[in-house]
């Protein structure tokens, strides 16, 4: 990939993340009150950060994403704050698993698929005994991390099918 097209879809991806992030704000403040969306928005600007600092054979970027929101997940449910990760840091999360599925080294890769399933599953748990741990949040982060272990191995196998 050359710098003008990393360029550009970084910066997309940035406008998604600063979109996301406001509108996750707007209806947490809207729906809880109070400055509960603040916790959100701090979360999610450092994972979507850390996704626009990725990079082929960059393993901190992913492990970074992946302490935010394990931490996320267990602050948010200790504090009686809104479940986490919210969606704009689940569709960062699932860029950095992705991009790890796809360029890290084998161990590597697969203990980023293990972590990511370790947030969904904690994402899970965090809204039990209520609605069966089934909420929004929940399919959302279960969803960004299987369509992101999706595209990430399809393009690891794509990639070194193309070397070949």
């Amino acid at each position: 990939m050359d710098t003008t097209h990393r360029t550009a879809t970084n910066a997309m991806l940035g406008l998604v993340f600063v979109a996301g992030l406001g509108l996750t704000a707007h209806l947490i403040a809207d729906s809880w009150g109070g400055l509960y969306w603040l916790f959100d928005c701090v979360a999610g600007m450092a994972v979507g950060a850390l996704a626009l600092l990725r990079g082929p054979q960059r393993t901190w970027p992913v492990a970074g994403g992946l302490a935010v929101a394990a931490v996320a997940v267990v602050v948010a449910r200790v504090a009686d704050l809104p479940q986490e990760p919210g969606p704009a840091t689940a569709l960062a999360l699932a860029v950095l698993v992705g991009s790890g599925l796809r360029t890290l080294p084998g161990p590597r890769a697969a203990a980023v698929a293990a972590g990511g399933l370790a947030v969904v599953v904690g994402t899970w748990l965090s809204a039990l005994p209520d609605a069966a741990g089934l909420t929004v949040v929940t399919v959302v982060n279960a969803v960004t991390w299987l369509v992101a272990m999706a595209l990430g191995i399809t393009l690891r196998v794509v990639g070194r099918a193309s070397v070949r």
